[in-house]
């Protein structure tokens, strides 16, 4: 993975929009070394995937991709 390459961001949205995974993680801060949320957000739209933050049990900040989210209005 080069640096400031944001091309994993979409290939980890894609393998949880292709059904390789209901439900994966990546921590916070790598994200935003590679790109930043924005461009996480974006692909995640773009693949009819759903982004939440979460919070580990250690204090890590997590970024989850689902293809389930939860319809509150």
């Amino acid at each position: 993975m080069a640096e400031n390459n944001p091309s994993w961001i979409k290939d980890w949205i894609e393998s949880v929009a292709s059904g390789q995974a209901t439900m994966s993680q990546r921590k916070r801060s790598s994200i935003d070394a590679h790109g930043g949320l924005e461009i996480a957000i974006a692909a995640a739209q773009a693949r009819g995937v759903h982004l939440v933050q979460l919070t580990d049990d250690k204090g890590a900040i997590l970024v989850a991709a689902s293809l389930r989210a939860s319809n509150r209005g």
